[in-house]
C-alpha cells in the first residue's frame, strides 16, 4: 500500500450525506498534504537511510505530539525499522475505531496484527472496510488484513461473510480457501489429562544442513516431516496428498528457494486428522507441495501453523518437539524447565500467514531477523544485498550456483549474540525481499544458529521466544 501523497481526513461536516450516496471525497482545500513525510519513501533504500530519517521525525514528534502529521510520520519510520512495539504505541491514538483517516487506521491495524493483537486488528480492519470503496486499492488492503486476521484466529466461518478479494493472488486463494472450508479448523483432542505431547526427532540434527525430522500420522498414514518455521500450513508431497484422497478447496501458485524460484501450482485441501503423539488435530489445512519431485527426501513440512496451535518447544538437547496446551499453567511448566536461571525472552512479531521476525544484531548493527528454521545449509543465516552493502561485507561467489557467501564477525538475537560465522546470499526468490513487507528484512536466522542454544519455545499468546540463558560470544 502506498501512503505517498494520500488524501486528507474526511471532514465530519460532509460525512453523512456522502456516505449515503457512496461517493465520499476528502475536502483538502484548506488542508496541507496529509502525509508529506511519506514522499521521502522512494529515497529509503538502505537501513542507514531510514535510521537517518528517524532522528528528524523523532524530533518533530517530540516538539509537538499533538501534530497528527508528525505523529504518523514518526510511527511510520518506526514501522519501517521494525520497531513495531514503539510504532504501535505512537500510532494507537490516531488509529482508533472512531477515526476517519485511512492512513492512520491502516498503520494501526498493521501494527496490531503484527504484534498478535488480533481483536484490535479486526476492529480496525472492519472500520477500514466501512470507509473504503469496493474495488479500490484501500479496500483490497483492508480485505487482505481482515482475511489474515481471521486466518490467525481460526475463524474461517466469519471469512465466509467477506466479499471475494478483487486482486492479489495470495490473499485471493487464502480467502477462497477459508470460505470453502467446512467447520472449524484445528480442533484439538488430547490423549491424556496432562495435555502434553513429545515428538522425537528421528535424525541427527547436528549434521551440517540437517533439519529436524519427526513422524506423525495424517488420516492414519505415517509421514516423516521436516521442521520448518518458514512454512505456513502442513505441507505434504503431492503424491501423498493424492494417496490420502484429500478434498481440494482451492489452488494457488507459489515459488520457493527449494524450487529455485520456479512457480509451482499447489492444491489446498484439508486432512481429517493429524496425530502427533498424544495429541490429535482435526480438520487440518493442508498444502499439496511439489516436494519429492524436486529431490526432497522427507514427506513434507511440519510448519508454523501447526506449532501455533500449541505452546511449542523445539527441545534440541533432548531431540524432540514438545507440544503443550496454550494455557498459563503450561507456560509455568515451561518456565520450570529452566530451573533457577530465568530464560532469555525475545519478543517477536509475525507478518503475513507465518513470517516471524525478531530483533538482533549483525556485526554490531541492530537488524530484523526473519526466524526461519528451515534453511538446509551448514551456515546459520542468509543476508540480503542491502545488508551486504550496509555493512560493507566482502562476498565470494559459489561456483556453479547463483549464491555467494560472506564472513560475519558477530551475529544473533539480542542477548544471544554469537561470534564469527558465514552467511549465504542471493537465496531469496522474491524480487525485493528487503522491502517486500514494508519494513526491513535484513537477514534470515535458521537451524544452525538455533539448535546449539539447547531449546527454543514459541509462545504465540505473548508473542515471545524463550531460550536457555547463556553467555554471549559477541
Amino acid at each position: 500500500m502506498s501512503h505517498k501523497l494520500r488524501t486528507a481526513a474526511i471532514t465530519l461536516a460532509v460525512l453523512p450525506a456522502c456516505l449515503a450516496i457512496g461517493a465520499c471525497q476528502a475536502d483538502t482545500e484548506d488542508e496541507p498534504t496529509y502525509r508529506e513525510a511519506a514522499a521521502e519513501e522512494d529515497d529509503f533504500r538502505l537501513r542507514s537511510d531510514v535510521e537517518a530519517a528517524l532522528y528528524t521525525r523523532a524530533e518533530a514528534f517530540a516538539a509537538d505530539p499533538n501534530d497528527d502529521n508528525a505523529r504518523w510520520a514518526f510511527a511510520d519510520i518506526l514501522f519501517r525499522l521494525g520497531d513495531m512495539w514503539e510504532a504501535d504505541d505512537v500510532i494507537a491514538p490516531l488509529g482508533s475505531p472512531s477515526s476517519w483517516n485511512v492512513d492512520d487506521l491502516y498503520l494501526a491495524a498493521r501494527t496490531a496484527y503484527l504484534l498478535g493483537d488480533y481483536g484490535r486488528a479486526e476492529t480496525l480492519y472492519d472500520r477500514l472496510m466501512e470507509l473504503t470503496a469496493t474495488g479500490s486499492e484501500d479496500r483490497d488492503q483492508a480485505l487482505q488484513g481482515m482475511a489474515l486476521t481471521l486466518y490467525q484466529t481460526n475463524r474461517f466461518a466469519r471469512a465466509r461473510q467477506l466479499p471475494p478479494a478483487a486482486e492479489g493472488e495470495q490473499v485471493s486463494s487464502l480467502l477462497e480457501y477459508m470460505q470453502a472450508f467446512e467447520g472449524d479448523p484445528y480442533g484439538i483432542e488430547w490423549a491424556t489429562d496432562e495435555r502434553i505431547s513429545h515428538l522425537p526427532m528421528t535424525n541427527d540434527i547436528t549434521q551440517p544442513g540437517a533439519l529436524p525430522i519427526v513422524d506423525l500420522q495424517v488420516n492414519g498414514q505415517t509421514v516423516s516431516l521436516v521442521l520448518d518455521t518458514g512454512g505456513d500450513r502442513l505441507y505434504l508431497d503431492k503424491d501423498i496428498y493424492a494417496s490420502l484422497g484429500l478434498t481440494t478447496l482451492a489452488n494457488r501458485e507459489a515459488s520457493y528457494a527449494y524450487t529455485g524460484g520456479q512457480t509451482v501450482e499447489e492444491p489446498l485441501g484439508v486432512a481429517e486428522t493429524v496425530t502427533m503423539g498424544d495429541v490429535t488435530l482435526t480438520n487440518v489445512p493442508v498444502v499439496g507441495a511439489t516436494w519429492k519431485a524436486l529431490g526432497q527426501t522427507s514427506d513434507g513440512v511440519f510448519t508454523t501453523q501447526l506449532l501455533k496451535q500449541f505452546l511449542s518447544t523445539m527441545d534440541y538437547d533432548n531431540r524432540r518437539i514438545t507440544l503443550r496446551a496454550r494455557t498459563p499453567e503450561a507456560l509455568a511448566q515451561v518456565m520450570a524447565t529452566f530451573g533457577d536461571t530465568p530464560p532469555l525472552e525475545a519478543p517477536f512479531f509475525m507478518e503475513a500467514t507465518h513470517l516471524m521476525f525478531a530483533k538482533g544484531v549483525l556485526n554490531g548493527h541492530e537488524i530484523n531477523y526473519f526466524m526461519d528454521s528451515g534453511l538446509a545449509m551448514s551456515m546459520p543465516m542468509i543476508v540480503v544485498d542491502e545488508t551486504v552493502e550496509l555493512l560493507g561485507l566482502e562476498t565470494t561467489n559459489v561456483e556453479g550456483t547463483p549464491y555467494f557467501w560472506t564472513s560475519i564477525e558477530s551475529h544473533g538475537l539480542n542477548g544471544l549474540v554469537k561470534g564469527p560465522t558465514q552467511a549465504m546470499g542471493n537465496v531469496f526468490v522474491e524480487q525485493d525481499p528487503f522491502w517486500q513487507n514494508g519494513f526491513m528484512m535484513d537477514a534470515l536466522m535458521s537451524h544452525q544458529y538455533l539448535w546449539p542454544l539447547g531449546s527454543w519455545t514459541i509462545d504465540f499468546d505473548n508473542m515471545a521466544y524463550y531460550f536457555p540463558a547463556q553467555e554471549s560470544e559477541g
